[in-house]
């Protein structure tokens, strides 16, 4: 009865709403299914549903409610409560929820956590026998990680010396010892400089049994080991550091709650083998099994990433990406995003753009001109490229490979390397999958058009199969006058 009343009224919803998405009645069937049924489900959907699929996901959890626990990020929060509940009162169907751990919902709300939250509710033990809910679930991983990442700063340090003060002589040797040690090998004035873990390790042993009760110290000095990395980000000008802690595994903390619980993930993004992989060594694994849409039915991308290009360890290399950004740019009317992970590189590019076309050219900000150029990082670019009209183009001056000079991106090659694991595959290459078809699930369907100015899309192995991963696309071998 669940799929016919949701299919109803997702029906009904379409009298009043355009139809954006044509899989949402199938949607709305499938979700019902898995919560009537309690299957372990995974639906991929195509990158043409962005975030039209949501009414096929609201409309059967306002119909059942019986113990249904919806993880959100911040984006999907705000998303829900601002856009997609609003939407849905022309239907007259009401979303009977509770929000976060003030209070704890009987079996007939819906549960609506943020990620923080559910690993604290998960910590609490109050996730028995609900069914878990992940939207876009390719960003579990970094989400949990996130979450559970610690940040230690100087006030932190002072707090912990005036809260133990019989141990402030060791403390403190333990701190200034860290400090000659990051600052002796720093080599630029905003380093980040790799921590051992045992660093805690000695500051557990100093303490003893009198461990601190505030945070961050009490969650720093009670989870950490082998699995987590810890770095510091230096400020020369201060002569300060703040310490960042990150879990290696952040899929093991919910391992418990994966396996013992009923779960249902949505994708719009093709997941990685080593995603199912992580999911498998944590022992859980899916009933079901759906791709949804067929993404070769999508507009095909513009794709500029013609052959006999350098590669980005050759000499002519820079000038090659600067001479290709400057002949794409000319004639363009709207927006020109340039997508480089490294800092230095992408200042050198903006300082060099800004040259040839002046105030036009800007540096990870909202306010642009109408035809203007932003350099950013991916990440920047995926967390902010709703907050913009939709751009002309995408310049990617290089395949974005996670650097190992991120701590976090070489302790887990570390990891997987002890393992005797092909890190390049299993890791870093899913990694930059996902970090590309991130940045584009916006343009799709717009016209918009991507370049790729690297060499190693033809000269490598792995090149084609990042071409594989941007299908539906067409080539454009050169740049006509606009």
């Amino acid at each position: 009865m669940l799929e016919v009343n949701s299919h109803k009224y997702l029906k009904k919803h379409y009298q009043t709403t355009v139809a954006l998405w044509p899989h949402n009645l199938t949607l709305t069937r499938l979700i019902s299914r898995s919560l009537s049924r309690k299957d372990n489900t995974f639906i991929q959907l195509t990158s043409d549903s962005k975030d039209f699929w949501w009414p096929g996901l609201l409309i059967p959890l306002c119909l059942q409610k019986n113990n249904i626990v919806l993880i959100l990020s911040e984006r999907q929060h705000r998303l829900l409560f601002e856009v997609e509940l609003p939407k849905l009162r022309n239907s007259r169907l009401g979303f009977d929820y509770v929000e976060g751990l003030e209070l704890i919902p009987s079996d007939k709300k819906n549960w609506v956590l943020r990620y923080q939250d559910l690993i604290f509710a998960n910590e609490k033990d109050l996730l028995k026998n609900r069914q878990l809910i992940f939207p876009e679930s390719e960003f579990i991983s970094s989400e949990l990680r996130e979450s559970m990442s610690i940040k230690i700063t100087p006030k932190d340090w002072e707090n912990l010396i005036a809260s133990h003060s019989r141990f402030e002589a060791p403390i403190i040797e333990v701190h200034e010892r860290l400090s000659r040690s990051l600052f002796s090998h720093s080599v630029s004035s905003d380093a980040v400089m790799r921590i051992d873990h045992r660093e805690l390790f000695a500051l557990k042993e100093i303490l003893k049994d009198d461990l601190p009760l505030a945070m961050p110290w009490k969650r720093a000095l009670n989870v950490v080991n082998n699995e987590w990395v810890t770095w510091a980000k230096l400020d020369n000008r201060k002569l300060s550091w703040d310490w960042y802690i990150e879990p290696l595994l952040p899929l093991q903390t919910l391992s418990g709650l994966l396996s013992k619980n009923t779960i249902l993930m949505l994708t719009n993004l093709c997941q990685s083998d080593s995603f199912f992989l992580d999911l498998n060594r944590n022992k859980f694994t899916f009933n079901v099994k759906v791709d949804l849409g067929n993404k070769f039915d999508q507009e095909p991308i513009p794709l500029f990433a013609p052959k006999r290009q350098p590669l980005p360890n050759t000499s002519r290399f820079y000038r090659h990406i600067i001479r290709q950004c400057q002949r794409l740019i000319l004639g363009r009317t709207r927006p020109t995003i340039i997508l480089v992970d490294d800092l230095q590189l992408r200042l050198q590019i903006t300082s060099e753009l800004a040259g040839e076309f002046g105030l036009r050219v800007v540096h990870e900000t909202t306010n642009i001109e109408t035809n203007g150029i932003i350099c950013c990082s991916c990440n920047w670019w995926i967390m902010n490229q709703y907050n913009f009209p939709t751009p002309d183009q995408l310049i990617f001056p290089l395949i974005p490979l996670p650097t190992l000079e991120s701590p976090w991106i070489a302790a887990k090659v570390e990891m997987l390397k002890h393992q005797g694991r092909d890190w390049f595959r299993e890791f870093l290459f899913p990694e930059t999958l996902a970090t590309l078809l991130k940045s584009l699930a916006i343009i799709r369907s717009k016209d918009v058009r991507v370049a790729i100015l690297d060499g190693r899309m033809h000269y490598r192995s792995w090149g084609k199969l990042i071409f594989e991963a941007l299908e539906p696309w067409v080539a454009l071998e050169r740049l006509l006058p606009y």
